[in-house]
């Protein structure tokens, strides 16, 4: 139990560092920057990028250096974009990360002291830090591909693609952790809300 709390103590100390009303400040301005990267930059940029009939999740998802070739070759056109891309995609990993560690914050404030329900967002929290990791290590073998698309190591290809894969495991037990995180903290404070209403002397 001991070298259980001492695992999740690093987001213990997280959540512990600042306020809720902090958490929440910094959750909405995230948000903002998260949808806002989405909107204004990954849409326009990715269908310029598209123009060439290819996108960079083609690329991603390529194997074979022969795949990885023929997607540089048609990107040269809009490497500019490409760029751009990868630059706004560090962006959304940052906004994603204090987004997600601020929601979690919030929630475990008020499960922590709720038995094995605080263990949901500290799980949470690890599974943002490893898939944010993941994430920025597959947009750097990216970017070393692309920036030396004559002479890269074969190898950033498959680095690349076990980073993808990892990534979007993690992803999808992230996503239904947070709501389930969410659903508790509110479920939580509604009943005690509740219950102090109840106890109060007609």
């Amino acid at each position: 139990m001991q070298r259980l709390h001492a695992l999740f103590r690093p987001v213990e100390r997280y959540a512990d560092a600042f306020s809720s009303r902090t958490h929440g400040v910094v959750a909405g301005v995230s948000f903002c920057v998260f949808v806002g990267v989405i909107v204004l930059g990954f849409v326009p940029v990715t269908r310029q990028i598209e123009t060439t009939g290819y996108s960079t999740t083609d690329l991603q998802a390529a194997t074979t250096r022969a795949e990885v070739d023929a997607i540089l070759q048609a990107f040269d056109p809009v490497m500019d974009s490409v760029m751009l891309l990868s630059i706004l995609d560090y962006v959304f990993i940052v906004a994603g990360f204090l987004l997600f560690f601020s929601l979690h914050s919030i929630a475990l404030k008020t499960l922590e002291f709720h038995d094995w329900l605080g263990l949901i967002p500290k799980v949470g929290m690890g599974l943002t830090f490893f898939s944010r990791l993941f994430d920025s290590l597959e947009n750097l073998w990216v970017i070393l591909i692309y920036t030396n698309p004559d002479d890269y190591a074969t190898i950033l290809i498959s680095l690349m693609n076990a980073s993808e894969t990892v990534k979007w495991a993690l992803v999808s037990v992230e996503y239904p952790t947070l709501g389930i995180a969410i659903a508790l903290a509110l479920l939580v404070r509604f009943t005690s809300l509740f219950d102090g209403r109840s106890e109060r002397p007609q």
